[in-house]
């Protein structure tokens, strides 16, 4: 296989290795179960170490050729949590979406089609074939679904998702029945804002007419978690950030007071060492999103966040 030869090379790491990682590609994953809110369980799949090394040059000299829209504001360099919220600070009206089960509705089939394209289109010399087995081997899972936990998922589901991005973006420029509304989507979470009173459920119409009419990948929304949402004398929750009426954004009331009470407990010598990992999380997380509060926290507790974030 020429490509693995090519990967080799450019890794400096035996070929033989990287033919074995991809004959083993299915057996050799971990399977961790983490909690979710509900009681249930969301399985995070872990590649070895050999198949993450494929990954990474994947992404490297292929996925990053491929389009994303401006609207994907996850696993971005350039793009965060705090961003995806900022686009909807002048935002009156809100439309919450969440798709089921997003990254298993993936499957290698949405996926290769695009990367074929980019062969030709690039002209850069790739055999379809020999890629399109390296590809199925190293990033999808059982059934050729995509996995959550690989390195890979995240710009393929975004890279996936370029088309709906597209189209939903195009939809809400006719600014007299949207108004200016704004669109973003972080993994799963689609949010949209607009300034016209009734636009939103136009918007919900819209997305379910894109999912309908496009058969690749096959995308549900979780209609529990749908939310209408009115900024007019209260405030927003976008993606655990609060957007409140004049348009600052900070963070949630509740987990302000977890942090404060961690705080509490670690100045009293009350709190585990294995939670001072943890807080150090949270603080580092505030100062990013909400530089305010944290100049606050320090107001109180400067000497107990300087021994933390200094450890």
């Amino acid at each position: 296989m020429q490509l693995i030869e090519k990967i080799s090379k450019d890794l400096n790491v035996p070929n033989a290795m990287l033919v074995e990682a991809l004959a083993k590609s299915r057996r050799l994953v971990k399977h961790i179960k983490i909690p979710k809110k509900d009681r249930t369980y969301r399985t995070v799949y872990q590649p070895s170490k050999k198949l993450k090394i494929i990954q990474y040059w994947l992404i490297n000299n292929i996925y990053k050729n491929l389009a994303i829209h401006p609207a994907a504001t996850a696993f971005q360099k350039d793009t965060s949590i705090k961003d995806n919220v900022y686009n909807h600070k002048k935002g009156k009206y809100f439309l919450k979406l969440d798709f089921k089960d997003f990254f298993p509705s993936i499957h290698f089939n949405d996926f290769m089609p695009i990367v074929s394209k980019w062969i030709i289109d690039s002209k850069s010399g790739f055999d379809d074939d020999e890629i399109s087995k390296i590809i199925k081997s190293s990033c999808f899972y059982k059934e050729d679904v995509l996995p959550i936990g690989y390195p890979s998922s995240p710009i393929i589901s975004n890279i996936v998702m370029y088309e709906f991005d597209s189209k939903i973006t195009t939809e809400l420029k006719d600014h007299n029945v949207f108004g200016k509304a704004v669109y973003t989507r972080y993994a799963d979470d689609l949010t949209f804002s607009t300034n016209i009173k009734g636009a939103c459920g136009k918007i919900k119409n819209i997305v379910h007419r894109t999912l309908q009419a496009s058969g690749m990948p096959r995308l549900n929304l979780n209609n529990k978690k749908t939310r209408f949402v009115s900024a007019s004398g209260g405030s927003s929750i976008i993606t655990g950030l609060r957007i409140c009426y004049d348009g600052h954004v900070t963070i949630h009331k509740k987990y302000k007071d977890k942090v404060r009470l961690l705080l509490s407990l670690y100045r009293k010598g009350k709190l585990s060492s294995k939670d001072v990992p943890v807080l150090k999380g949270h603080l580092a997380y505030i100062k990013y999103v909400d530089g305010t509060f944290y100049t606050k926290l320090q107001n109180v507790y400067f000497e107990s966040i300087s021994e933390i974030m200094n450890a």
